[in-house]
């Protein structure tokens, strides 16, 4: 049975206990701790052991960041830390990441943004109680000004990690189970709707069928082609009834607007494609629905011929 794999990201000689704490909780929910000392992380001899460390996190369904006092060591060939790396392909294979701070970095974090934009002090020589680099300041403001998948928690022992975490992955359990179940739900609406729908249309056939005229036959056929037509659906828009009878009458889509007395403003923009409920409308939404026009109207006209009735007598059949 497959369980998920969750990878535990954070500096290793100074949060050693609380890795070890984190190994043990994970495995007694089912899940499967990844941690790079246990040899979970496969370490390419052909590849560098930072690279490795990224490649096992798409393997990975969920993401634990523990930011502690210590940077860490920087990754190779770069001045971030192993650890803002691993946090960022966490964020680019979309793996949820859960974020916890140590109190005291927190703190730290609080005076660092208050002294920022003091130019009297230089916060790169200031030694803050819980932290051993500004860097690390820097690496809480990416991760809580991230557009998602946000969230930053403080702790001050593990069991305030483990409490938080319970929590979380009981509410990603539940919130799995209630879309579930609705989506469900959803999807038997659906069902009904398109057997009830499809009911109806059997009979609506089977009653022209049966008692319909033949020009009652052929309009059915008409709206039913005329709803999906964007020009139809534009002048229905502009507070029009569009019939079959009118578009034959009328010999585009703008004479149809005109006899009705609806004038169109056409405004020159290659970028835009909208129409708006006072007449205004983009010229390439303006060439579309002369197309489209035409399309239904000669749709119409063949039918008619198909049926052997003129549009003479399309027009003139009152029944």
């Amino acid at each position: 049975m497959a369980t998920p794999r969750v990878f535990v990201s954070s500096t290793c000689y100074d949060l050693k206990y609380i890795r070890d704490n984190l190994r043990y909780f994970i495995t007694t929910l089912g899940y499967e701790p990844i941690l790079s000392e246990d040899g979970a992380v496969f370490f390419d001899p052909a590849s560098h052991t930072h690279d490795s460390c990224l490649t096992e996190i798409p393997n990975c369904q969920l993401f634990v960041l523990i930011i502690g006092g210590r940077y860490g060591g920087k990754f190779q060939g770069t001045d971030d830390s192993i650890t803002n790396m691993e946090y960022r392909e966490a964020i680019k294979n979309k793996i949820p990441v859960f974020t916890l701070v140590e109190s005291g970095v927190l703190h730290d974090h609080h005076t660092y943004l208050t002294n920022r934009k003091n130019k009297d002090i230089d916060l790169t020589k200031f030694n803050f109680p819980s932290s051993d680099s500004i860097k690390i300041f820097e690496f809480v403001d990416e991760v809580r000004k991230a557009a998602s998948n946000n969230a930053l928690v403080p702790f001050r022992d593990f069991n305030d990690i483990e409490c938080y975490l319970r929590k979380q992955w009981a509410g990603m359990i539940y919130d799995f189970l209630t879309k579930k179940s609705a989506s469900e739900k959803i999807t038997d609406y659906l069902e009904v709707i398109s057997q009830m729908n499809s009911r109806i249309e059997l009979l609506s056939h089977e009653i022209l069928n049966s008692v319909g005229t033949k020009k009652a036959k052929l309009n059915a056929i008409f709206y039913e082609e005329m709803l999906s037509n964007k020009a139809i659906q534009d002048l229905t828009f502009l507070g029009l009834k569009p019939k079959p009878t009118d578009i034959l009458n009328n010999p585009d889509f703008s004479s149809y607007c005109n006899s009705f007395n609806i004038e169109l403003f056409i405004h020159d923009d290659d970028h835009e494609f909208s129409i708006s409920g006072n007449g205004e409308i983009s010229n390439s939404r303006f060439e579309n629905n002369i197309e489209k026009y035409h399309k239904i109207q000669n749709f119409i006209k063949d039918m008619l011929k198909k049926d052997n009735m003129s549009i003479e007598e399309y027009l003139n059949d009152e029944n």
